[in-house]
C-alpha cells in the first residue's frame, strides 16, 4: 500500500481554481506532518502549460491524464480515470475540493472504490496517532470530528477558503507522469454542448484578491456606503458580518463565516467588525488581514496583522483618498 497523498487540481480555461491552490498548500502540510509522498492529479485536455506551471510552482509530482474526452467535465468520464489512477497506485488519501464539480463525483467514485467520503472539511486534527478531520454540521453551530475506516484510500474534500492557498511552497526535482486516460464508448455516456455561467454580482466572493467587509460598527445600511466606497476603490468584493445581512443593508450571499461563506484573499479589510468566533472562522486563512475598530480589545485585533484602533468613519476616508492617490 502506497504512502502518497494525491491532490486532485481542478482547472477552468487553462488555469488552477484557487481551491485547487488551498488543497496543495494543505496536501504539502499533512505530507510533511505525517512523512508522506504527494502528487498532483491534473485531467483534461491540452494541459501541458498548466501542468508545466503546477511543477514551477509546488514542485510536486504532476501526474497527467490527458484526452480529448477529458476536455470538458463529465462524472462518468472522470470517475473512471480516477478509479484507474487510484487501483494502479493504491494511495493512502485524495483529496480534492469542495467544488460543484466534486459535489458531482466524488460520492460516485467513492462508492466504486468502495470507501467512504469526508466532505466539506475545515479543520484536521493530529495526536500522533490519528487522524481526523473537522466538519461543521447544523448550519456551522456544531464542529463534528469524522475519522477514516477500514483501509486506504480515504476521499476527503476541503472547504473552500479554510486552508490557506499561501502555504504552497515550491520543493525540489519536480516531475511530470503522464498516465493511461483510455475511455470505452460505454463510459461517455453523455457529452457537454456548451457551459452557461450564472449571472453573479459584481465579485464573486470566494475569488475575490481583496474583500472589504462592514459590521455592525457601521451603525445603519446608510452609512455602509462608506464600505462600498472603499471597495470599489480598490477593486474588491464586498463582506459582512451577519448582523449586516440580518438587518437587510447587503443581501445574505455577502455574509462570511461560519454561516455564511468561508473566504482566504490576498487582503481581508475589516471595518467595524468586532470579531465573533462565528466571523473568524470564514476569513482567518486570509493572506493580509487589516482591522480597523475603535475598542482596542475587539477579538478581530488577535488575527489581525495590522490592526488600526480609531473611527471607521474617520479612518476609511482616508484610505480611499489614499487608494484614489495610488490609482492615479
Amino acid at each position: 500500500m502506497s504512502e502518497e497523498i494525491l491532490v486532485l487540481i481542478e482547472h477552468r480555461g487553462g488555469k488552477a481554481r484557487a481551491i485547487s491552490w488551498e488543497a496543495i498548500g494543505f496536501g504539502q502540510k499533512l505530507a510533511g506532518l505525517l512523512n508522506r509522498e504527494m502528487a498532483v492529479v491534473l485531467l483534461g485536455h491540452e494541459v501541458d502549460a498548466l501542468a508545466a506551471e503546477m511543477t514551477q510552482r509546488c514542485g510536486q509530482a504532476v501526474l497527467v491524464a490527458s484526452s480529448p474526452q477529458l476536455e470538458s467535465y463529465t462524472p462518468e468520464a472522470y470517475c473512471a480515470v480516477l478509479s484507474q489512477l487510484v487501483c494502479q497506485r493504491s494511495p493512502w488519501l485524495l483529496l480534492l475540493g469542495h467544488t460543484y464539480q466534486a459535489i458531482d463525483f466524488a460520492p460516485r467514485l467513492a462508492a466504486m472504490l468502495g470507501r467512504g467520503l469526508i466532505p466539506n472539511c475545515v479543520d484536521f486534527r493530529w495526536d500522533g496517532t490519528q487522524l481526523t478531520f473537522v466538519r461543521q454540521v447544523f448550519n456551522g453551530k456544531l464542529n463534528l470530528e469524522v475519522g477514516f475506516k477500514g483501509s486506504p484510500p480515504h476521499l476527503v474534500s476541503l472547504q473552500q477558503g479554510a486552508f490557506s492557498a499561501y502555504d504552497v511552497q515550491s520543493a525540489s526535482n519536480p516531475k511530470l507522469v503522464h498516465v493511461d486516460a483510455a475511455l470505452t464508448p460505454e463510459v461517455l455516456k453523455r457529452k457537454v454542448l456548451g457551459i452557461l455561467k450564472t449571472a453573479q454580482g459584481q465579485v464573486d466572493l470566494t475569488q475575490a484578491d481583496i474583500i472589504v467587509a462592514g459590521g455592525r460598527g457601521l451603525a445603519n445600511k446608510e452609512k455602509f456606503q462608506i464600505i462600498l466606497d472603499l471597495a470599489q476603490v480598490l477593486g474588491a468584493g464586498v463582506g459582512a458580518s451577519r448582523p449586516v445581512t440580518d438587518g437587510g443593508w447587503l443581501p445574505k450571499e455577502h455574509q462570511i463565516g461560519s454561516s455564511g461563506q468561508t473566504v482566504a484573499p490576498k487582503l481581508y479589510i475589516a471595518c467595524g467588525i468586532s470579531g465573533a468566533i462565528q466571523h473568524l472562522v470564514g476569513m482567518s486563512n486570509s493572506g493580509c488581514i487589516v482591522a480597523i475598530n475603535k475598542d482596542p480589545n475587539a477579538p478581530i485585533f488577535s488575527i489581525a496583522d495590522y490592526g488600526i484602533v480609531g473611527d471607521v468613519f474617520k479612518v476609511v476616508p482616508v484610505l480611499i483618498e489614499a487608494a484614489k492617490e495610488i490609482r492615479k
